[in-house]
């Protein structure tokens, strides 16, 4: 095995630049030892001028020496111990045998290099994997980037009823998510007790009636949505090279069925004497909740959103067609850009809008005080309290503003305006190339045609005291 330096030998040999051999000091530069498994090589220490020592593995291989540079003797661990000779010794043997099955140690070092490279690889790839809430955030930033305008409302029902609801599931990795937790979240939607509105915290049953299997229903084509773009993300060319990833191989969302009695509420349509005594209710509103309240039901119904977007700068005025109401549908499939849907303002709509429309001050015509928008949600609830107050008499059914398009439609049905021109009128959803992309006839007499015979309609309803 030939003779083996101690530590203590090693110290004095790094301070002085001399071993004592046989009680013969002599000055060296490199001193070997050869290892326990013949054909392993050999621990070879080299002393530097600075006096630090250098460990190597040294091999012969067909008639040629090879090294590789192990460390430096006296170093600290990680732990904090100090690295002496039986360290190198074990580290020497461990590099040895891992080696013996490569031809040379460059071919080694270079499947070692690989190995590191895919390690930090995977390592840099696992930090980055994105958790199921960014997995959520990204996606509704991505419907902000896109001008959805359903994204406010996607982030609500997101915050509320995952992130906030649980937590622990919003912070594992998206790619963990499993069919079973989407289950776990929607049935914790559909029981949990309604969020607090000032109408106290109460625990309903869910039903078709009361929204609540709706929620659900549509938190699950949000998260079906959310995964779909997950999916997408980390292979599209155009993200950040940086940006998280999210490792997603297939949609955990996507075999849950669609929710039994979803997506029923508030469809039935009121027969005529119905909406005669909502037209007459309308009629007794205070202030402004009267006109913008007509204006809905005279405008056929159009989407409370895209009508109360409207500044005053979407009014202008038409040589053919008077003055003309400009909105702005942002609601459409993918691929679908914002289009301006146009309604002739003119006869009695005109007269049925003239208190919203003088004077031009403030933000908008739909204003409660002539200075601030109203919300959406402030003129649903007139309709919802009229239902309450109207059905509370016996009068109508209970109704909401959803009832009351339903209603509407349907009654623009009895009264002959087919299926296409009640989309041209509420701007419902084109489908096809070249009604989504080429179409770009405003059809502003039709719609007139068909505004002046529902405003007849109306008028008549109300004259009619059956």
């Amino acid at each position: 095995m030939g003779h083996k330096l101690t530590d203590a030998q090693a110290k004095s040999w790094a301070a002085t630049g001399a071993i004592k051999k046989d009680g013969v000091t002599t000055p060296t530069r490199t001193f070997s030892e050869q290892l326990g498994v013949r054909g392993s090589g050999s621990m070879l220490l080299e002393r530097r001028p600075s006096g630090y020592i250098e460990v190597y593995l040294a091999v012969r291989r067909g008639g040629r020496q090879e090294r590789k540079k192990l460390g430096q003797f006296g170093t600290l661990s990680a732990d904090g111990q100090i690295r002496g000779l039986a360290y190198w010794r074990q580290e020497a043997e461990r590099v040895a045998a891992a080696a013996r099955d490569f031809q040379t140690l460059e071919t080694y070092e270079n499947h070692v290099r690989r190995l590191k490279a895919e390690q930090q690889r995977i390592e840099s790839q696992a930090a980055r994997q994105g958790s199921f809430e960014q997995l959520l955030l990204a996606y509704v930033a991505d419907m902000e980037r896109r001008g959805k305008t359903s994204a406010r409302g996607v982030m609500g029902a997101l915050e509320l009823d995952v992130i906030n609801a649980f937590p622990d599931l919003a912070g594992t990795k998206a790619k963990e998510i499993q069919p079973e937790d989407i289950s776990q979240i929607l049935r914790h939607c559909i029981n949990r007790k309604p969020a607090s509105k000032g109408r106290g915290r109460r625990k309903t049953q869910a039903s078709a009636t009361n929204g609540k299997l709706t929620a659900a229903n549509r938190l699950r084509s949000y998260l079906r949505a959310a995964f779909s773009f997950g999916l997408k993300h980390d292979l599209n060319p155009l993200r950040a090279g940086d940006a998280v990833l999210f490792g997603l191989r297939y949609n955990p969302v996507a075999d849950l069925p669609t929710i039994e009695g979803a997506e029923r509420a508030n469809t039935e349509a009121l027969n005529g004497d119905e909406l005669r005594q909502v037209l007459r209710a309308v009629a007794g509103l205070p202030g402004r909740r009267q006109p913008i309240a007509n204006a809905m039901i005279y405008l056929a119904g159009q989407r409370v959103q895209m009508l109360l977007r409207a500044t005053w700068a979407d009014l202008s005025e038409d040589p053919e067609h008077g003055t003309v109401l400009r909105l702005v549908d942002y609601k459409g499939g993918k691929g679908t850009p914002p289009r301006d849907h146009l309604l002739p303002i003119s006869g009695r709509v005109e007269e049925v809008l003239a208190p919203l429309l003088t004077p031009r001050t403030g933000a908008g015509p739909f204003s409660l005080d002539g200075v601030r928008k109203v919300s959406a949600h402030t003129v649903q609830k007139i309709f919802s309290e009229l239902g309450s107050v109207l059905a509370a008499q016996g009068l109508t059914r209970t109704f909401t503003w959803r009832t009351m398009r339903a209603t509407i439609e349907t009654h623009l049905a009895m009264l002959g305006v087919d299926e296409q021109r009640r989309a041209w009128l509420l701007s419902h959803g084109r489908s096809g190339v070249q009604a989504k992309h080429y179409d770009r006839y405003s059809y502003l007499k039709e719609k007139r045609e068909d505004l002046v015979k529902w405003a007849a309609y109306l008028d008549a309803m109300l004259d009619n005291p059956a």
